[in-house]
């Protein structure tokens, strides 16, 4: 079974005063079909279910087909990527063995919460001789449109509540429990 995880960081409606600004995990899923139908009717159901709750914030991975399904039944949450996704995916598009020196500006850059670090290393990691060319393109294209979502400089002046990353600790802990139980 191919597993789709969504964690929801929630802010409770505006009646609940003292709860107002905690953000708490709400719901988590695991789907076989990964369809943005099958993840939109899962979150329109934990949206109907719950109509007293906002959701703030939703961490997701790099899943187009979930942010989709997120963007479309909640267009005002801010969506955010898991930063462990983010590495992974990056890391994919080249040999992290043969490009050290890359690897580690890849997770500088991914790291800095400083935009001028950021910008700083952008430019080393486009400028550099030995970067494939399309590794350059696909962070354009695929990653730096996107910086409001994955990058730490977007993310200043955050409560540990709304920064810590429960999307990848429930896919550990359901990676342990499915070994667990074969």
């Amino acid at each position: 079974m191919g597993a789709q995880c969504v964690t929801f960081t929630s802010h409770l409606d505006a009646d609940v005063t003292l709860m107002s600004q905690i953000g708490v995990p709400v719901a988590w899923m695991i789907v076989s079909n990964g369809t943005t139908n099958t993840i939109a009717f899962f979150v329109s159901w934990v949206r109907d279910a719950s109509p007293v709750v906002w959701l703030a914030v939703i961490m997701t991975d790099c899943d187009r087909v979930q942010i989709n399904a997120l963007k479309a039944v909640y267009p005002d949450s801010q969506i955010l990527l898991c930063k462990w996704h983010v590495l992974r995916a990056m890391r994919l598009h080249f040999n992290t063995n043969e490009f050290l020196d890359l690897w580690a500006k890849v997770k500088a850059f991914v790291n800095a919460s400083e935009s001028g670090v950021f910008a700083k290393l952008w430019v080393e990691i486009s400028n550099d001789p030995s970067v494939s060319q399309s590794f350059v393109q696909y962070m354009r294209s695929e990653w730096l449109p996107e910086a409001k979502m994955w990058s730490l400089v977007m993310r200043k002046n955050r409560s540990i509540l709304e920064e810590g990353d429960t999307n990848m600790l429930l896919k550990a802990y359901v990676l342990d429990f499915s070994a667990k139980i074969r």
